[in-house]
């Protein structure tokens, strides 16, 4: 479905200048969720906003169903980090989700439909007429992610988007992430830097090595459905953290 070849990203105008994205490549299958993980500076922000393309790259290629990415495509969502500045405070939460929709050229109707179907995906179903400041800070990134689903993307970009979020808070992200993902069919790119987290989530994880390429690549094949406890208790959920561990250290991974 997505197909990163050769990325290369420099920022300023001079090309010998030091890059953030080098030589990235990679291919993510359709309905596959892939977690990306990397320190911090690593590159992980830059290689998806080349990916959506809200910034364009300094050379290599994006594409998406065949498609070269040269601006934001209509079949992406974008979740970002910050869930608080990427909702609009003088809207409600329905508002807020629905606004997306009027640029793809979804009628009224059909967008009332798209937006309580994702409020309900999210749990919120009720709070639609709330504002964002009303909500705690795991409520408003549910709202963010129920935006990009009513805005029914094939892929769904996510930038290490529960790092503000308590520990409790955050698993119960996690396990509706994987329930929407399930439900809805999408594609999923995640980039976390958290360990734990990349094992629980994914199918298949990219560990990042500056300036951002792809360093090691690990399939994990632990059965779904996923659970908090039960999962993290299983003897290869240990081993491939200690693999990714040693991936992200730079140190040489047992084979």
């Amino acid at each position: 479905m997505l197909e990163v070849s050769n990325l290369r990203k420099v920022y300023g105008p001079d090309p010998h200048a030091a890059p953030a994205v080098d030589g990235l490549s990679f291919a993510v299958a359709d309905q596959e969720f892939v977690c990306i993980l990397g320190s911090s500076g690593c590159g992980k922000t830059t290689m998806l906003r080349c990916l959506s393309g809200l910034t364009p790259a300094t050379s290599g290629s994006v594409v998406l169903r065949g498609k070269p990415v040269n601006g934001p495509p209509e079949d992406m969502a974008f979740v970002f980090q910050d869930y608080s500045r990427s909702l609009l405070p003088w809207m409600t939460v329905r508002r807020n989700i629905a606004f997306p929709l009027r640029y793809k050229g979804v009628d009224r109707r059909q967008a009332a439909e798209l937006t309580e179907e994702a409020l309900d995906a999210v749990g919120l179903a009720g709070r639609g007429d709330r504002y964002p400041w009303q909500l705690s800070g795991g409520m408003q990134q549910r709202v963010a992610i129920a935006r990009a689903l009513a805005y029914r993307p094939g892929i769904l970009l996510m930038d290490e988007p529960f790092a503000s979020v308590d520990a409790q808070t955050r698993s119960g992200l996690e396990d509706l992430l994987l329930n929407v993902w399930q439900r809805y069919g999408i594609t999923v790119l995640f980039v976390t830097h958290d360990i734990d987290e990349a094992v629980y989530l994914a199918d298949r994880v990219l560990v990042l090595r500056p300036p951002a390429n792809v360093g090691h690549e690990a399939v994990v094949g632990l059965p779904r459905p996923r659970n908090q406890v039960a999962t993290k208790r299983e003897p290869e959920f240990g081993r491939l953290r200690g693999e990714l561990y040693a991936a992200l250290d730079g140190r040489p991974v047992a084979a």
